[in-house]
């Protein structure tokens, strides 16, 4: 019982997160925060009153433990000592939902849930940001034009339009790897209209890094499919990816679209982002060992902002440089780590004979593989909503295989 209640409090943060302007104010985090102190206290007084204290071991656990105690020590000689407190408790809060997700997500039953859950959350935000764009905005609570930079992109109900298409392009591949775990009649009638939904939410975000991750991310899919004999159903995806590539082009040759991409070199796109990036570098020289401290980014930048440029930036629109300027250059081989053993244990899971296993580690791996892709340009994994959705992910990749449901036992697949 209080085990199903910690599963359910990990799916209401599946769902406040995005609704709730990705989760970015302090509010809603104070709120994530509350969610996951809830989920936690249920498991452990549940393997208090069993005393059942199994751990669940992961190929993430040793580089995890090691980027905990880089992220310590950085906030201990952090330059904002208060701020970096707030951030690693933050960066705690993920390192726990990833292990109640391992500990809790233990049946094939409850990874469907988990699956289904992102997949359809991703299509009910489509739908509000259609509405929005296309009719008069029906939702007040979620009109955020005063202080988006374009408001005529389609970003839901984000704040910025690039962050929402990180979104999309982590639950697309996940839904398409759910296609190939022998869905029938109307569910494979409603993913096909989900993704369809996706797919032109994400053209109409105008996110140039949104569409490169995405390509990345299905680009991994589609060769995974061809080279792997257990997918039966690989020429059906291929036929889709190619069909989906077909709307992209009617999409991308729109003016609006045309006029986005030659304004890549514009001083607010490309151009603005390597000036940060220049600067971001010569903060991680100036702090090699330990950084700058977490959270201490949009502070310490000020120093290196390039002349000429008026706008302020709290990121460095790079992920990779942004982490290692706050913690150091020592977290370099432990994100190499990570992303490596992420992906060893989600091929050798490809092998499994479960199509849900399967299909759902491969959208899983597709999705991480197009935010990883992504964050090159932009800082979608600082956004709770997104950065909590990747954890998702990742737990559904290196988690143990699910155990079959006595219900379903000789059914599966």
């Amino acid at each position: 019982m209080l085990l199903t209640l910690t599963r359910y409090s990990l799916y209401s943060l599946l769902i406040f997160t995005p609704l709730a302007i990705g989760s970015v104010q302090g509010w809603t985090i104070s709120v994530i925060h509350l969610i996951t102190l809830l989920a936690l206290t249920a498991v452990l007084v549940e393997k208090s009153l069993a005393w059942s204290w199994e751990w669940i071991t992961t190929p993430l656990d040793i580089p995890i433990l090691i980027l905990l105690i880089l992220t310590i020590m950085a906030t201990v000689f952090s330059v904002h000592t208060y701020t970096s407190i707030w951030a690693l408790i933050l960066l705690l809060n993920y390192f726990i939902i990833f292990y109640l997700i391992i500990h809790t997500v233990r049946t094939r039953s409850q990874f469907r849930q988990l699956a289904y859950l992102v997949v359809g959350m991703a299509g009910f935000l489509c739908i509000i940001g259609l509405l929005k764009i296309f009719y008069d905005n029906p939702f007040p609570w979620w009109d955020y034009t005063d202080f988006q930079i374009e408001p005529g992109r389609l970003s839901s109900t984000f704040g910025n339009a690039n962050h929402f298409a990180g979104y999309l392009e982590m639950a697309l591949p996940l839904l398409l790897g759910l296609s190939l775990t022998g869905l029938t009649g109307i569910k494979r009638f409603f993913m096909g209209c989900i993704a369809v939904l996706l797919f032109l939410s994400l053209m109409l975000s105008l996110s140039r890094g949104g569409w490169i991750g995405a390509m990345a991310g299905l680009l991994f899919m589609a060769v995974v499919l061809l080279t792997e004999h257990r997918f039966k159903k690989r020429k059906v995806m291929v036929a889709l990816a190619g069909g989906l590539c077909v709307m992209a082009f009617a999409v991308l040759t729109s003016t609006a679209t045309v006029e986005r991409i030659l304004a890549l070199e514009e001083k607010e796109g490309l151009q603005a982002r390597m000036m940060v990036w220049q600067g971001t570098v010569e903060m991680i020289k100036d702090h090699p060992v330990l950084g700058t401290g977490p959270g201490t980014f949009a502070t310490v930048y000020t120093q290196y902002h390039p002349p000429g440029f008026y706008r302020r930036y709290f990121s460095a629109h790079n992920d990779y440089l942004h982490l290692t300027a706050e913690t150091g250059l020592p977290l370099i081989p432990v994100m190499i780590w990570m992303i490596v053993a992420l992906y060893k244990n989600g091929f050798k899971k490809l092998n499994n004979p479960s199509r849900l296993v399967r299909g759902v580690t491969l959208g899983a791996m597709a999705g991480i593989t197009a935010i990883l892709v992504h964050s090159i340009s932009d800082f979608n994994l600082h956004i709770p909503a997104n950065a909590i959705l990747f954890t998702v992910l990742a737990a559904i990749v290196v988690s143990p295989i699910p155990a079959t449901d006595n219900r379903n036992r000789g059914q599966e697949g």
